[in-house]
């Protein structure tokens, strides 16, 4: 009996527009998922003007309305409450990117071989945000690759520039593979597709304090660290490039409650610290 696959994300007013072709593209996998889910919530904290409406969606996508907007980890967190005690596996990603036909399977395929991992197409690294690396906790880690080495985009590339100079529209970049071979990072990033089981998220981490709400890569990975559930970069995974909706209200340029993203991102991990020990000298 196969895990049920079930594809997880939300969406903010400004975005309403446009999010009909990222969900184009994902009832347009190869590989489709089970069920695709649409989380709205009643009230935006980020837009407390807006009056309570849901975006036209095609069909084959459900939307889901919820009370309680859990900033952009509303992507995922209603979901995996609403399927703990399935077999189901969730796959979230962002509302600004463009997904290839092939995203979803390369995702899966990485998912069967390491079931009890979450699986990510791109991610980051405590280095990366000025934290210890002496003693990283799971290995081997994924190697980047240089994108002078990805000939697969650069082909696409031109074959782009090709139609744009024939007179035809512009269109969104390729995706990209980001690491030349799969390895652990420490942040999932959802902008590439995140896989994972219902059970990696529990009730705490729907717990989220002023300002870290609005910081979801780094609030749903120190959910897994915290379980000790590692963090797979699969490198035969796409990234899926960003579409218009990606110039519309995204969090990097935003600044909520008095924090910009980056401000914000120190709160959450000094959050994590201080509440469960992770990414310290000590828990490393």
């Amino acid at each position: 009996m196969h895990d049920k696959v079930v594809v997880s994300l939300s969406t903010i007013p400004p975005r309403f527009p446009e999010i009909g072709t990222a969900l184009n593209r994902l009832l347009a996998q190869d590989h489709p998922a089970d069920e695709i889910h649409l989380y709205i919530p009643k009230h935006y904290r980020r837009f407390p003007e807006h009056a309570f409406c849901l975006p036209d969606v095609p069909d084959g996508i459900t939307v889901k309305v919820v009370e309680n907007d859990y900033g952009p980890a509303t992507k995922v967190l209603p979901c995996a409450r609403a399927h703990w005690g399935t077999r189901t596996r969730i796959v979230y990603c962002d509302d600004d990117r463009l997904p290839t036909r092939d995203w979803l399977q390369a995702l899966l395929d990485a998912t069967a071989t390491r079931p009890q991992d979450a699986l990510v197409s791109s991610g980051d690294t405590l280095e990366a945000y000025g934290l210890p690396m002496s003693n990283v906790p799971h290995l081997p880690r994924a190697e980047l690759r240089s994108r002078r080495t990805d000939l697969r985009y650069y082909r696409e590339r031109l074959r782009q520039f090709g139609l744009t100079a024939c007179g035809k529209p512009p269109l969104a970049k390729p995706a990209r593979r980001r690491y030349r071979s799969s390895g652990y990072v420490d942040f999932a990033q959802g902008l590439g597709g995140v896989s994972i089981r219902p059970e990696f998220l529990d009730q705490d981490d729907f717990d989220i304090p002023e300002v870290v709400w609005a910081v979801d890569d780094i609030w749903l990975s120190g959910a897994y660290a915290r379980k000790g559930i590692g963090i797979w970069a699969a490198s035969q995974a796409p990234l899926p490039p960003a579409g218009a909706a990606a110039r519309k209200s995204g969090l990097a340029e935003s600044v909520i409650e008095d924090h910009d993203r980056q401000a914000a991102d120190r709160a959450c991990i000094a959050y994590m610290q201080n509440r469960y020990g992770i990414w310290t000298d000590a828990s490393t």
